[in-house]
């Protein structure tokens, strides 16, 4: 058995990586704030290949709770998917709190490193941690300044991770897209309309020619999950932009 762990899987780019790893024979325990929306949206799922967890992952207590629950379900953990996140509009160094800053850290970088932390207690030779960065983390917006901090700090941790648990054989790898077409503009602050304009205004700013989906990155996460495929790759940063970094344009975000 095959066991992942995905937190943040109730939709957007997660859901996609909880429904391609169920078709590549995992058996997947996924995280959500919300129990009912999990069961809404893997309804047709088979049973006996998914765990669904309700987590708040804001509250660092209840990560040993969450592995034990995987461990307790499936016996072990093969892979840990560190999805959660989301940024929020209009966080300025003039008016940024300080609770604006720790939730920014806690959700997007503070979770990452504690959950992965109990998470490798029970990781064995050829697992793997899957991080997620953003274009942002190199590349800031203005507004945008906690979210892509905490992004930046995920790089190094994966890097630092990666040097850590090598000797067991672990890798840990970071994925950082750029626009990709989820709730995470709505849920930063934007209204519908304004994302929708947005995505395509984004279409410009990627050389490639549209802005991504979340097959995108579901399919990038089967390969690096891989040993036999992607054994020789840890602590490595991957770009899944549509060429977004090689331009210097942005399309705002307002």
């Amino acid at each position: 058995m095959i066991v992942a762990l995905v937190t943040g899987g109730s939709g957007g780019i997660g859901y996609d990586i909880v429904l391609s790893l169920i078709k590549e024979g995992y058996h997947v325990a996924v995280t959500s704030r919300s129990m009912e929306r999990l069961a809404t949206v893997f309804k047709d799922i088979n049973p006996n290949l998914i765990h669904f967890i309700e987590n708040d992952l804001m509250d660092p207590t209840t990560y040993p709770n969450i592995i034990n629950s995987v461990v307790g379900r499936f016996g072990n953990i093969d892979l840990l998917v560190n999805n959660a996140g989301g940024g929020k509009l209009n966080e300025t160094i003039t008016s940024t709190t300080l609770e604006q800053w720790n939730e920014m850290m806690m959700l997007n970088l503070t979770s990452v490193y504690f959950l992965t932390q109990a998470a490798l207690k029970f990781m064995q030779n050829n697992s793997c941690v899957i991080t997620f960065s953003s274009v942002l983390g190199s590349r800031p917006v203005n507004g945008l300044g906690p979210y892509c901090i905490a992004k930046a700090g995920v790089e190094m941790l994966t890097k630092s991770l990666a040097l850590e648990v090598a000797p067991r054989n672990i890798r840990v790898l970071c994925i950082a897209p750029a626009v990709i077409e989820t709730n995470f503009h709505t849920n930063a602050g934007m209204t519908p309309e304004a994302a929708k304009k947005y995505y395509e205004t984004s279409v410009n700013n990627h050389p490639i020619g549209r802005i991504g989906v979340p097959s995108d990155i579901s399919e990038l996460v089967l390969f690096l999950a891989n040993n036999s495929k992607s054994g020789f790759m840890t602590g490595t940063v991957i770009p899944v932009d549509g060429g977004r970094l090689l331009t210097s344009s942005s399309a705002g975000l307002k």
